[in-house]
This record gives structure tokens, sequence and C-alpha cells, in this order.
């Protein structure tokens, strides 16, 4: 595999497993924060868990080539 795609994957892959984690961490502790009402529903918390994992995708990444630039 070249190394840009290794690169690609590995950055976006383990930022959308932190953001995901961290919406799955707020919707545990406090779900009124995201805008539950007693309880979760499914599928407005997929929503949520993809909306913070690609932005934080997004974010490692841009971190990521921001070092790689010298």
């Amino acid at each position: 595999m070249p190394s840009l795609l290794r690169f690609l994957i590995w950055h976006l892959s383990s930022g959308f497993l932190l953001g995901a984690f961290t919406a799955l961490v707020i919707a545990a502790q406090n779900p009124e924060i995201l805008g539950h009402r007693g309880a979760i529903e499914p599928l407005a918390l997929a929503m949520q868990v993809f909306a913070f994992g690609a932005s934080f995708a997004m974010g490692s990444l841009g971190t990521a080539l921001m070092g790689k630039i010298d």
C-alpha cells in the first residue's frame, strides 16, 4: 500500500474513532446536552456519532498534514 494511502487511512480512521467515542461518552453521561429527552433515539444518536466522527477525522488529518509540511 502506498504511504500516502496508509497516511490518509490511519489519520481519518483514528480521528473518526476518537470523535465517535467522544459522542458516545457525552450521550452516556448527559444525553440532554445532545438534545435527547428521556430515552436516546438510535437514529439521532447515529447521526450525532457520524457528525462528531467526521469532524474529528478531518481535524486529525488536517493537523497531521500541517505537521508534514516543512
